[in-house]
């Protein structure tokens, strides 16, 4: 468990302002004049503000893939369904590989891909057998297969990379299952399920049902966790719980390892922990909707600092839900990035409430 600092998160939301810890620098956002980079308007906002060194920029906000990337699809391209409207309404998981972007929508009941460099929209599970009906979160296998966790039909669907109906993964014999978030790393897909509190594992290449383990620490019965995201590192398997607000970390084997975070107000505590990612240098995302921010710990559960906060501002995430890392962006969209910022990877959030539903930030290191 981490060390526990004396400020409160709840004064931090009050008042409006970050403090500085031992730990990391907290920051209040820092509004800067926007600025044109390839046709599109960016929104900068640093975290940390001046004189500390920033080690997040905010890029930009948008709700839908024309105010992104200003293409538009062809007539061919039209008239072979190939594009779809580009509008999110109520966007919730989210996922990125290979210059697409694939949205969860609640409010339309679809997966939206948007592909970043052509600017190119379609929708998928809009029809057939295998409609979506309420898809909470998506990722992504190295076969471009793509998992979406859909807790209005109780199963995770898969679709390969034309958008065509593949299978559906469910553990035998559970009536209430409830699929929170899915992950996928070598041929596994994990599955949070918030009907049991666990988290099952499947095979990837013909949907077997592998292994099932208790998402909680194992203490006693009040442990169990109401589990909501998932992040898999080489090691480690990554469980929010939205209850008991916090994360909690297991072995690639399902043995409990550590917790992070806990229900509270200081520094590192979290209220509604929803989604999760996790970067290239370790870094774990953690999206926090009670508090309107994005906690940044490292690998050892320490708190490294917090982005986002509430308002409609440039930088704000008044309700986040999903995050999703992206390691590069298609020459217009890192464009954005400003002068003097060198970005190491990229991260979408998205908002359950607000004007403009996703956001996009840079990770790395400023001025």
């Amino acid at each position: 468990m981490m060390r526990r600092a004396p400020t409160r998160l709840k004064d931090v939301r009050s008042s409006g302002s970050l403090r500085c810890s031992v730990l990391a620098a907290m920051t209040w956002i820092m509004l800067l004049g926007g600025c044109s980079a390839s046709g599109t308007q960016s929104e900068y906002a640093y975290f940390p503000p001046a004189p500390a060194v920033a080690h997040v920029v905010h890029l930009k906000s948008f709700n839908s893939l024309d105010s992104l990337v200003r293409r538009r699809a062809t007539l061919v391209e039209r008239l072979r369904g190939q594009s779809a409207v580009s509008y999110a309404q109520n966007p919730t998981g989210i996922a990125y590989s290979d210059n697409h972007l694939y949205i969860c929508d609640t409010g339309l009941r679809v997966l939206h891909d948007w592909n970043l460099e052509t600017g190119v929209a379609r929708r998928i599970g809009e029809s057939g057998a295998k409609r979506l009906e309420q898809p909470v979160d998506v990722c992504v296998d190295s076969q471009r297969t793509l998992f979406v966790a859909d807790t209005g039909r109780g199963e995770v669907v898969s679709f390969d990379a034309s958008g065509r109906n593949r299978r559906v993964f469910k553990p035998p014999d559970r009536t209430a299952n409830r699929p929170t978030a899915v992950a996928c790393m070598n041929e596994h897909l994990y599955v949070s399920d918030a009907g049991s509190s666990q988290i099952d594992v499947f095979s990837t290449q013909d949907g077997t049902h592998l292994a099932t383990f208790a998402a909680s620490t194992g203490a006693d019965s009040e442990a169990y966790a109401l589990p909501t995201g998932l992040g898999i590192s080489e090691s480690r398997v990554f469980v929010s719980d939205m209850t008991g607000g916090r994360v909690l970390a297991f072995s690639r084997e399902g043995k409990f390892v550590r917790q992070i975070g806990e229900r509270g107000d200081r520094y590192g505590d979290m209220g509604q922990p929803k989604h999760l990612a996790i970067g290239s240098d370790g870094i774990l995302f953690v999206a926090d909707a009670e508090f309107a921010r994005v906690h940044l710990f490292n690998e050892a559960g320490q708190l490294l600092m917090l982005l986002g906060g509430s308002g409609d501002g440039p930088g704000s995430t008044p309700m986040p839900f999903g995050v999703a890392v992206a390691p590069t962006l298609p020459r217009e969209l890192a464009a954005l990035v400003p002068e003097g910022f060198t970005a190491r990877y990229f991260l979408f959030v998205t908002n359950s409430v607000g004007p403009q539903r996703i956001s996009l930030f840079a990770i790395g290191e400023g001025r």
